[in-house]
């Protein structure tokens, strides 16, 4: 591994197929209206939910994508802040809060799983940013992963693990 990452990493990749998804539920929730409409809950509590969750992953993404730079500019590993809630927020803050805030305003149910299909797709493509990271910070990077949470930025709800555990031996937060 020479190279230095791109700044956006495995981001192209992400955005293009979750894009491409999302698309396809869009339409057929579209063409299939009202078939995967969420009913049992009112529009109103429905919007209020959707809003709250994107106003809350807008900063995150925000702060993330702002952090990520300034550290890809520094070439340094940032595991403070906003990154002591998961490695992955710039991402996570997609999956997590604004998808499913849209989701949730759209009341579709098949929408909703385009966030269920960018978690599984960002598990399988931050692989390669997970093992160049490791390439590039060495073990402060697997403390780091074995800390805190891959996507879910929920790092501070987890109890502290326990630091006698072997580097062979231990186990990683990956939600």
């Amino acid at each position: 591994m020479e190279e230095k990452m791109s700044r956006w990493g495995v981001g192209p990749a992400f955005a293009a197929l979750s894009i491409g998804y999302g698309l396809i539920t869009l339409t057929i929730s579209y063409y299939f209206h009202p078939g995967f409409q969420i009913e049992f809950l009112p529009y109103r509590l429905l919007s209020i939910l959707g809003i709250a969750l994107i106003l809350i992953g807008l900063p995150f993404f925000i702060i993330s994508a702002r952090t990520v730079s300034r550290a890809y500019n520094s070439d340094k590993l940032v595991t403070d802040g906003i990154f002591r809630c998961c490695r992955h927020l710039l991402y996570g803050s997609w999956v997590v809060f604004i998808v499913p805030g849209i989701a949730l305003l759209l009341k579709s149910w098949i929408v909703m799983s385009t966030s269920l299909f960018m978690y599984f797709l960002l598990r399988k493509l931050v692989k390669k940013e997970e093992v160049y990271l490791e390439h590039v910070f060495g073990s402060d990077y697997r403390e780091y992963q074995r800390r805190i949470p891959c996507v879910f930025p929920f790092g501070w709800l987890k109890r502290p693990y326990n630091t006698t555990i072997s580097a062979d031996s231990r186990s990683r937060a990956d939600d």
